[in-house]
Formats: structure tokens, C-alpha cells, sequence
């Protein structure tokens, strides 16, 4: 970019500052004394350009304001690479408030009344940094030389990275390397968290059989409970039951006996009657010769009158007796049938009962519920002390009588009642364990409900730093691609900046060095042509160090130009010649103009200027007047 006219009022030390038709090539010289406002101008432009000069940040620069007024004004007209000319307006007032337009350049228009100018300081900025290509910092460490020594450029600043054309890059690795360190103070915070729970966790030490064994053991006792209470209930049942069963099953045993001896006697009694019936009906003679032969003619007579009056309805009424005594056998035995079911489920009920009375209840538990139980509880219990065996010695052979009612009733009920009591205290020993169980379940739950919480709570803490070591190692990667990429592009820029510096020093030198080399962290080697051989910097004159350094910043400038689209290009020196000698400033001023095809307009301030040198245009400070219109 190139600068066509600059105005400014109510800065610094000017009420008034107009320069106008400014060459876009050649030398520009500004000459004052000190405090005349030499540096001002540059000032102005770097406020207009940026919003800030290079002593005054935007925290301070209300002090550019001059004295005695409340505003300060710059309008700054300038040409880019497209042949655009842009007009830029911006103002700051007492307090430090900045308004700022920006549009095409119309002449027939004050910048400062442009409606249709970008007024929106943000939209403003952004709108100017696509134009120049590049910022501040850029534009302080190469166009912009303020009042300073001239010194070798630091390799780690932005400024320079844009120049190497490697401010993506740059962007990109420092956000990566940002992001980096973020992941690690994550990690370092997160890693006390991981330490704290995890040494919670190690402390619960749960062992995770064990709520499966408990809640095993809790189901065990629960179903031997149930069991006993059933038992008991159908004991209490069946108890008075077994006596009545007891006398009816015996009278229906003697029914059954009596009815099947009159079932038999009747049926026989009956055949015979049957029989004589038929042979005193069909074959009398052979019936009388019969009696008469062996019992004599009374039998006959006797037997006459009774077959004739009794014998059939004899007969019948016998088959009736028979007939009904068989009936009356097999109701008593079906009776007896149904009893001895009942008997056996009774026998079943003896017999569940003394599989309960004898069975010791550790045997059913996982052993290591029963290690802590017997830990816990030193009295004896169910656990591990049966009923005196004394109480049911005779509980065995009970099982087998009741099963055909065999058993007395008195001693079976007896028996039933001491069965009873012993399952009676089992049900509450094995309930009071119980009760033990599920208060160990209940703390085993929170136990686990517990390293549950530190688990997932550790699970979330890894997942997260796992997360951010995965985003280290991948953007480390890329920092190390991003690296290998621009380093082409500084090797090419160093050689760029040497190239261009080695042909501006021989002129700003009167040819008594010649060649120079720039390391990556652009330490000066200088060639002398005398001694044929490098030079470390240190080992030439203060002199001779500026004027390289003059080369090294106008070689920047040059390549930040070319990196930011700019084919022609204005640079600001101030009072870059502090400490040259006479024939050192004439050299060059003589030559500036011909050391860049980029760099062509040359701004420099001085206290004078040698007289024989000719310029582009001359710029004189006074230093009593606070106005300056050229």
C-alpha cells in the first residue's frame, strides 16, 4: 500500500497537519528539531492505520490529543496492490473513545460525513486487516521504524511469522500448543480426583461374591422359615385330626371284618338254599330218597313243610343279607382307604418335621456365611445346636405306625406337640438370623452402592483423561506436521531476507561488505571482502551493525509485502540515522530507492538532511507553529 495524503487535527502537537500529493516513489523526508513533530506524522498514520501508535496503546491514547481540545481527527488516503484507493477517517476523544469510517476514496466526499462509509469500529477493523494483509505487530517490526535501536528481529514474534508466511501455521501450532497445556492442567487437576476415589474404592474392598452369597443365604433362610410355618400350621391341623382318624379308622377295620364274614356266610348260606330250591323244584324224587334213606320220614315231613312255606323267601333273604354285607365291606374299606391317605400324609408331615428338627442349619448356607455368623454370634442356635435327641427317639418308628394307624393317639400326641415347640424355636432362631442377613445385606448394598458411585465416578475422570491424552498425542502430531511444513518456508524466507539484505548492504556500505548470513534464529554473519571470511555481528563497528540492520528491516519489509499481496509498499523510518556518520547517511539516502522493487516510497525523519541529496518530496517541522500543511 502506498499512502496518497495524510490530514490530521487536534494530534499530538498539530491543530492542523495536511500533506498532500505525495509521490508513490522516492524518498520522503521529514526535517525538524527535536519536538517539532517529526514523529507525530508517523504517529498519525500508525493511529489511523491501527487505532494506536507505537508509544500509545489504546489504554493511553487519549494522551495524542492536543492540548487544550477534546477531539483528535486523522484522515488517511492510500492505494492498494488493485489500484483501489481507500479513504480511512478515525478519531479519539479525551476519554479514550475511538470512532473510525472506512470507504472507496471519492473526492467529491469528506470521509468524516460519508453515510455510506463502514462506520462499526469491529466491522471496520476487519474490513482494514483483508486490505493491508497484515497488523500491527507486522507493521511495527517492518514498514514502521519508531524511534529505537535498530536490532535484530526476534524469531518467536508473530511479526516475523507473518513475514516467513507462516502465520497460519503459527495460528494453528500455538492453538494446538494451547490447547495442549489445557489438556495437561485438566489431567493434573483431574489426576488428585482419580487418586482420592480410587483410594476410597481401594478402601471399601468389596469383594463382589459376596452380596450374591448373603442375599443366597437370606433366600435359604427365608424358604426354611416359610417351611417350618407351614409345617407348623399343618401339624396344628392335623394333630386332633390323627384321633378322630385314629377311632374311625379302627371301627371301620371291624365293620369291614364283620361284613365280609356275613358277605361270605350269606353268599354260602345262600347257594345252598338256591340249590335245594332247584332240586325240590325239579327233581323232588331224588330229594325225598335222600331224606328218607338217611334221616327217616319225619326229616321229609319236616323239610316238606318248610320248603313249601320257607324256602324260596329264605333263599332271597339271604341273597339280600349277602348283597348288603358286600356293600357294607367295601364302604368300610373305602373308608379305610381314605383314612390311611390321610394317615400317610400325616406320617409325610412326622417325618418333614424331623428332616427339620435334625437338620442343622449351617449345613444349608455358603461357609462363609456361617465363618461370620459364628463370628458374630457365640450362643448357641440353630446354626450349629440341634433338640435334645432324647425328645425324639420315638419320632422314627411314629413315622412308620402313623402311616397304618399303628400309632396311639396319646403318644403321637405327644410327639406332634414337642415337634411343634422345636420347630416353634427354630422359626425364631432362623428368623433372628434372617434379620442378621438382611442388615448385613442392607450395609453390603450401600457398601456396593458405594464403589458403584467411585466406579462410575472414575470411569467418567478416565474418560476424560483419556480424552485429553488422546488429544495431546494426535495434536502433537499435528504440531510436528505443522512444523516440518513451515519450516520450508522459514528456510526459504531466511534465504529470501539474505538475498535481498546482501543486495542492499554493498550500496549502504560503499561496497565493503557484501554478502551476509541469516540463521533460523537470525543471528548476523557478515562477509568482509577484506579478510575473506564470515564476521560474527559483534565484530564490526556500531555503525556498520545499524546499517545491516537497516538492510535486515527493509529485506523484512520487502518479503511481508510480497506474503500480504503488496506489490508496492510505503515504510516509515524515524530518525534512522541517530548514529550514522555523514558518509554513512548519504550512502543511504542515496540508495534506499534503489535496494527494494517493493518498497518504493521511503518516509524518513531526521533533524536535516545533506543538501546534495535529491528527494521525492521534502517535509520541514516547525517548531513554533502547531500547523503544517505541504
Amino acid at each position: 500500500m502506498l499512502i496518497k495524503s495524510l490530514e490530521a487535527i487536534n494530534f499530538r502537537k498539530y491543530n492542523k497537519l495536511i500533506v498532500n500529493d505525495i509521490p508513490e516513489s522516492g524518498v520522503i523526508t521529514i526535517e525538524g528539531s527535536n519536538e517539532s513533530g517529526k514523529t507525530s506524522i508517523g504517529e498519525a498514520i500508525c493511529f489511523a492505520l491501527f487505532g494506536r501508535t507505537f508509544f500509545q496503546d489504546q489504554k493511553s491514547l487519549h494522551k495524542v490529543v492536543c492540548w487544550g481540545t477534546d477531539v483528535a481527527e486523522v484522515t488517511l488516503n492510500f492505494k492498494t496492490a488493485d489500484e483501489t484507493v481507500y479513504s480511512l477517517w478515525r478519531s479519539v476523544n479525551r476519554s479514550g473513545e475511538i470512532s473510525v469510517r472506512l470507504n472507496k476514496f471519492d473526492e467529491t466526499i469528506n470521509i468524516k460525513d460519508d453515510t455510506s462509509a463502514i462506520q462499526d469500529n469491529e466491522k471496520a477493523e476487519d474490513a482494514l486487516a483483508k486490505i493491508l494483509g497484515f497488523d500491527f505487530d507486522a507493521f511495527s517490526n517492518s514498514f514502521y521504524l519508531a524511534q529505537r535501536e535498530l536490532t535484530s528481529p526476534d524469531p518467536q514474534s508473530y511479526s516475523i511469522k507473518q513475514m516467513a508466511g507462516i502465520s497460519a501455521y503459527a495460528k494453528i501450532t500455538d492453538n494446538l500448543e494451547l490447547s495442549n497445556q489445557r489438556n495437561a492442567d485438566s489431567i493434573s487437576e483431574l489426576q488428585p480426583q482419580v487418586d482420592t476415589n480410587q483410594q476410597k474404592l481401594d478402601e471399601i474392598d468389596l469383594d463382589e461374591t459376596w452380596l450374591p452369597e448373603l442375599i443366597d443365604a437370606d433366600e435359604t433362610l427365608g424358604n426354611e422359615q416359610k417351611g417350618r410355618e407351614q409345617l407348623l400350621s399343618q401339624l396344628n391341623d392335623n394333630d386332633q385330626l390323627y384321633v378322630n382318624n385314629f377311632s374311625s379308622f379302627n371301627s371301620a377295620k371291624k365293620s369291614s371284618g364283620m361284613f365280609s364274614f356275613l358277605t361270605k356266610f350269606g353268599f354260602l348260606t345262600t347257594a345252598v338254599l338256591w340249590i335245594l330250591w332247584i332240586i325240590n323244584t325239579y327233581y323232588p324224587e331224588m330229594l325225598i330218597e335222600f331224606l328218607v334213606n338217611n334221616f327217616g320220614d319225619s326229616a321229609l315231613s319236616s323239610f316238606a313243610t318248610f320248603a313249601e312255606n320257607w324256602l324260596l323267601p329264605a333263599a332271597v333273604i339271604s341273597l339280600l343279607v349277602a348283597i348288603f354285607s358286600w356293600f357294607m365291606t367295601k364302604n368300610a374299606k373305602a373308608k379305610m382307604s381314605e383314612l390311611n391317605t390321610e394317615a400317610k400324609g400325616f406320617s409325610e408331615l412326622l417325618s418333614n418335621g424331623h428332616g427339620y428338627v435334625t437338620t442343622l442349619a449351617e449345613s444349608l448356607l455358603p461357609e462363609r456365611v456361617v465363618q461370620l455368623l459364628h463370628e458374630r454370634d457365640t450362643d448357641p442356635s440353630t446354626l450349629q445346636v440341634l433338640p435334645p435327641r432324647e425328645q425324639f427317639n420315638n419320632l422314627t418308628r411314629l413315622i412308620t405306625d402313623t402311616a397304618d394307624y399303628q400309632a396311639d393317639p396319646e403318644e403321637m400326641s405327644a410327639a406332634t406337640t414337642r415337634l411343634g415347640e422345636a420347630l416353634k424355636k427354630q422359626d425364631l432362631e432362623v428368623g433372628d438370623l434372617s434379620n442378621k442377613i438382611l442388615h448385613d445385606i442392607s450395609e453390603e448394598k450401600v457398601r456396593a452402592d458405594n464403589a458403584g458411585n467411585l466406579r462410575a465416578t472414575l470411569h467418567n475422570l478416565f474418560k476424560v483423561i483419556d480424552k485429553c491424552n488422546y488429544s495431546i498425542e494426535t495434536q502433537t502430531i499435528a504440531i510436528g506436521i505443522m512444523q516440518r511444513a513451515a519450516s520450508d518456508s522459514i528456510e526459504k524466507f531466511n534465504q529470501n531476507i539474505s538475498d535481498v539484505s546482501a543486495n542492499a548492504l554493498p550500496n549502504f556500505t560503499q561496497n565493503r561488505y557484501s554478502k551476509l548470513k541469516i540463521a533460523e534464529d537470525f543471528s548476523v554473519q557478515i562477509y568482509s571482502d577484506e579478510k575473506k571470511d564470515y564476521m560474527d555481528f559483534d565484530e564490526i563497528s556500531s555503525g556498520t551493525q545499524r546499517q545491516v540492520m537497516l538492510s535486515l528491516r527493509i529485506a523484512m519489509s520487502e518479503q511481508l509485502s510480497i506474503n500480504s499481496g503488496n506489490d508496492e509498499q510505503f515504510i516509515f523510518l524515524d530518525e534512522p540515522f541517530a548514529f550514522f556518520d555523514q558518509s554513512r547517511t548519504n550512502a543511504t539516502l542515496e540508495n534506499l530507492p534503489k535496494v527494494s522493487n517493493v518498497i518504493n516510497q521511503v518516509w524518513i525523519s531526521a533533524q536535516e538532511f545533506p543538501n546534495d541529496v535529491t528527494v521525492a518530496k521534502q517535509i520541514k517541522c516547525p517548531i513554533d507553529k502547531s500547523e503544517l500543511i505541504v
